[in-house]
């Protein structure tokens, strides 16, 4: 056999290769290489042209290690390697298509075995989370951030200029991401049903090693189910009010006037106790951890790694360095967890400094995602790995007079909050450093990265997959995209949110509702066109009004029905509770007539 193998480069006299294969029984590649040192110092060769090929005999050690022959692993490290030979012997090296059932090295090295089995599974697939990263933070999308690292992914990416939040907020996404079915408008806040297949599942089911990574406190904390079908779990302790460390509480200060910050942030505070360096920071850590995994795993044949960064989410309280690009010289209170709400409650120098201090922590999660996009490069992994980088939903600063996210009985979901950014990098580049403006959701991920590892999709999916437009061969995808949350969770009505990229509709179901939550405060600097007491669905025409702030659902009202009519099949599509479909039934804008 090794006769065999030696002999197709070509490049080995017949009669040398005869005499080597006459060797004994069990070779092995010290034997090899030794005994072509023999055989060419034998002949009558100038000593430059000996000692050239006495380094290359000794080099193919490395690429004819008999003795690893004995194992599976073993045979595909040899297969791989087999590139080396040829360039030992100044042959161009080339790609072997393994995928290929007629390769003749297959044919030859595996002896009928089937280790390769599944060769699909070289497809790695890397995901990260960036929770409440606004679009317009992204340098892609906007400029109101220094990202320069996630311009440099852009660049290598297909960019998404149309991707839209679904299931709001935290927890409703993931389950939407994580099992691809939508969770509005019929799941509320609540843990994700164990009778449904997860991705993590699906891939390691079909022998992937599979990795979670995360600060998100209520992955665990709340028993959601979210770390099903992963067979490693690295969580990092401390994230938000999580009741992590629980001494000296007593001791911290208040960062800010205690009605304008949230109470979670003496917990916060506690729990990160005596960081002494960026790197002892949450979202630095997430990174840190994930770059280690890569480090251990990246050899697995095939591996699918989520990483869920909490960061930028509130609080805000990255180095002061970062602060100071943004907005320096400030003295006034840190408002890093500020309340949700209406905005009026800061001053202008308060919600500006807010607005930087969101910035700030952009930046400094943008540089750490940049160490893990170099790690990749540096083990080799963009050869053959998928790449998603996204985010759950936005935050409001002070957009439309409001604070944070919709909590409680208030907040329309306008476009700083649905508004999420996409984009995907993937080996074949087809697309690379575009941009499209096909809508995709968070629903849409389970299936795609499922067709482009060739692992078949479970039954019950509702997502569609975009791998098409990925890879080049259309820029159709969906026709609308719906954002929303369960009319009966816990916290209250929020509106939907539905668009086709052009129209938007923001629709209140259940309008005999009345508004429960605390009344705003009337200034000069507040207009109050947006009371939730209201109720009024909203139309913005998104080519002329950007920023939603002309309404003109009376003007032109077949598009708000049309637009109604996507989120009604929807809830027919998703055999949402009769009781709660009946709620969406009013048509949008009776409260004009």
């Amino acid at each position: 056999m090794v006769w065999a193998f030696l002999n197709l480069s070509g490049r080995l006299p017949l009669s040398i290769l005869r005499r080597w294969s006459r060797g004994p029984t069990r070779v092995d590649s010290r034997c090899m290489a030794q005994r072509a040192v023999r055989l060419w110092s034998r002949w009558s060769l100038r000593r430059k042209s000996a000692c050239v090929w006495t380094r290359r005999a000794m080099d193919m050690r490395r690429v004819f290690n008999l003795s690893m022959w004995h194992s599976n692993r073993g045979r595909i490290y040899m297969i791989w390697n087999w590139r080396r030979f040829y360039r030992l012997f100044g042959v161009r090296a080339r790609r072997i298509d393994l995928t290929n059932t007629s390769c003749w090295f297959k044919r030859l090295c595996c002896g009928g075995l089937d280790i390769f089995k599944g060769e699909e599974k070289t497809v790695n697939v890397i995901c990260v989370m960036l929770d409440s990263l606004r679009a317009d933070h992204v340098g892609a999308y906007g400029d109101r951030a220094r990202t320069p690292n996630m311009d440099r992914i852009a660049r290598e990416s297909l960019v998404f200029s149309k991707a839209y939040s679904g299931s709001f907020p935290t927890l409703p996404c993931r389950r939407d991401l994580f099992t691809g079915r939508w969770g509005h408008p019929f799941n509320t806040w609540d843990k994700m049903e164990q009778n449904l297949p997860t991705m993590a599942e699906r891939f390691r089911r079909e022998g992937y090693t599979t990795g979670l990574i995360f600060d998100t406190p209520m992955f665990m904390t709340q028993g959601n189910f979210l770390d099903r079908g992963f067979g490693s779990i690295s969580w990092i302790r401390g994230q938000g009010g999580e009741p992590w460390i629980s001494d000296a509480l007593e001791e911290i200060k208040w960062p800010a006037s205690e009605d304008k910050v949230k109470s979670g942030v003496i917990r916060y505070l506690a729990n990160q106790r005596g960081r002494l360096f960026e790197s002892d920071y949450l979202g630095p850590r997430v990174f840190t951890e994930a770059m280690h995994w890569l480090e251990r795993n990246y050899v697995k044949d095939g591996f699918f790694l989520w990483i869920d960064s909490w960061d930028p989410h509130e609080p805000w309280d990255p180095p002061q360095y970062y602060v100071d690009m943004y907005d320096p010289g400030y003295e006034g209170d840190e408002l890093i967890y500020p309340c949700y709400g209406f905005s009026n409650y800061m001053t202008d120098e308060e919600l500006n400094h807010v607005r930087a201090l969101y910035a700030a922590e952009v930046t400094m999660t943008d540089r750490w995602l940049g160490m893990l996009w170099d790690t990749m490069g540096v083990l080799g992994l963009k050869e053959n790995t998928v790449f998603l980088l996204m985010a759950d939903h936005g935050h409001y600063f002070g957009d439309h007079g409001l604070q944070g996210k919709p909590w409680g009985d208030w907040g329309q979901l306008y476009d700083p909050m649905v508004h999420i950014p996409f984009m995907v990098y993937h080996p074949d580049e087809a697309m690379a450093g575009k941009q499209v403006d096909s809508l995709v959701q968070p629903v849409d991920v389970f299936p795609t990265l499922c067709g482009l590892a060739g692992l078949d999709v479970p039954d019950g999916v509702q997502g569609e997959s975009f791998a098409d437009v990925l890879l080049g061969k259309t820029v159709q995808h969906r026709e609308f995209a719906i954002s929303g949350r369960n009319l009966n969770d816990s916290w209250g009505t929020v509106p939907a949110t539905i668009t086709d990229g052009t129209w938007t509709l923001v629709y209140w179901p259940n309008k005999d509702l009345k508004y429960k939550g605390p009344k705003p405060i009337r200034t000069e600097r507040y207009d109050c066109r947006n009371m939730p007491e209201r109720r009024m669905d909203e139309l913005f025409y998104m080519p002329e009004d950007s920023g939603q702030e002309n309404n003109v659902i009376v003007e032109h009202p077949e598009e708000a029905r049309r637009l109604h009519r996507a989120l009604l099949e929807l809830i027919e599509d998703t055999e949402t509770d009769p009781e709660i479909a009946k709620t969406y039934q009013p048509a949008p804008g009776d409260q004009y007539q």
